[in-house]
């Protein structure tokens, strides 16, 4: 009996091997290819607007691969492996637009091409239920080369190793969370241990994308092999709270989603003067709107992560390697600009919803981490696939303590 199953996981591990790809397009990418296509940028006093990012300095035109349909079930989620070869002089973009089964566009993963010679690029993305097909991109400023783009599918523990892989590249992150950080999730945390299935919805903004294509789901799978979360993204670039607190946009991003198990409110939009109520108060509005939905729902409120380098920097030798420093909230501007460290976790506690500090371990890390400027990012705000793991990675220190 056991020599049938050895055999039957072994001939399941070669089919899986030399499985065929979703897609494969071999020598220079271009808009020649059948179905690929160019898209030029237009750009409004040098800004362009992505909903998913919102309005920001023009990243070029963009190389667009054909629609690729995806081989997973309606409703499943599943990881794709993505391997390029590129070549940039500047900084430069590769991502992935995602779209439903009508066609509907959906949250994208932005990713960054690093400036050099010819590279091979070997990447995981997820896809969340919802997606029934994807479209690959490149993007520049100042010109592009990529080659040999193949799109195939990939198990949550390859997605795992891939996070280490980058992981690996980067300087240590010393954070461990609090012990207690899961005692107002404790269904949540039954979850990671019973197998039942368990959906979680993260709301926010670009920050909260680039916290989701972390990936550290992958790692919660690792972590808690029994079980079985599923994951969406609910999002509009440069929009928090004060947006999502809105009738209609509550029922847009939040109501018309699947139920969610675990709700999850983060990013560094929810903080968006003037507009009324802002913040906290904005936040406030939306866990007590969710609630009143959602009778059996888990809240987890997450802090400003990793986003801008807030560090001083010398602009002429933006390459050279910043000293370790010791991170300072009380200075950092753009982190308070983000969030308030006094009235949300009062906020929290008062509506017995879990909150967890994600601005402490991201940018003392980047402080101490002695890297040039913005050695993390993809551009001045959001993170590349370095700065994304040290959010995934603090993220996954707190839900460790399920165990």
């Amino acid at each position: 009996m056991w020599k049938s199953i050895i055999a039957s996981a072994a001939v399941l591990t070669a089919v899986h091997l030399t499985a065929a790809p979703l897609a494969s397009f071999s020598g220079p990418l271009s808009d020649k290819l059948p179905g690929w296509e160019f898209k030029a940028s237009a750009p409004r006093k040098g800004l362009t607007y992505n909903e998913f990012e919102g309005y920001y300095p023009d990243k070029g035109g963009k190389l667009l691969s054909r629609r690729i349909p995806l081989d997973k079930k309606p409703g499943e989620a599943a990881y794709y492996r993505i391997r390029f070869d590129a070549e940039t002089r500047d900084r430069a973009y590769q991502g992935v637009d995602f779209y439903d089964s009508k066609g509907t566009l959906l949250p994208d993963n932005y990713d960054v091409l690093y400036p050099g010679g010819r590279r091979s690029y070997d990447r995981v993305i997820y896809a969340m239920p919802k997606v029934a097909s994807i479209r690959v991109f490149f993007q520049s400023q100042t010109g592009l080369r990529a080659w040999n783009l193949r799109v195939e599918r990939a198990s949550a523990a390859e997605a795992a190793e891939y996070c280490d892989r980058v992981f690996r590249e980067l300087p240590p992150l010393n954070f461990k969370a609090p012990a207690n950080a899961m005692d107002l999730l404790p269904k949540t945390r039954a979850a990671l241990h019973s197998g039942k299935p368990w959906h979680v919805l993260l709301l926010g903004d670009s920050i909260m994308q680039d916290t989701f294509h972390s990936q550290f789901h992958s790692l919660l799978k690792r972590e808690f092999p029994n079980s079985e979360f599923d994951f969406t993204i609910s999002m509009r670039g440069s929009t928090g709270c004060w947006f999502y607190c809105q009738a209609d946009q509550f029922k847009k991003y939040v109501l018309d989603e699947k139920k969610p198990d675990l709700l999850v409110i983060g990013g560094i939009s929810n903080y968006r003067k003037p507009y009324y109520p802002n913040g906290t108060e904005a936040i406030e509005v939306v866990i007590r709107a969710a609630k009143a939905h959602y009778k059996d729902v888990e809240i987890l409120l997450l802090s400003a992560p990793l986003s801008v380098d807030t560090r001083p920097w010398d602009k002429a030798d933006p390459g050279k390697p910043l000293p370790v420093q010791k991170w300072d909230l009380s200075r950092d501007r753009h982190v308070l600009d983000s969030y308030d460290p006094k009235t949300l976790p009062a906020m929290a506690r008062r509506n017995r919803v879990a909150f967890w500090d994600l601005s402490t371990p991201t940018y003392t890390w980047l402080y101490a981490s002695g890297k040039p400027h913005e050695w993390y990012s993809r551009d001045y705000v959001h993170s590349g696939e370095r700065g994304k793991q040290v959010i995934g990675r603090a993220l996954m220190e707190y839900f460790k303590t399920a165990r």
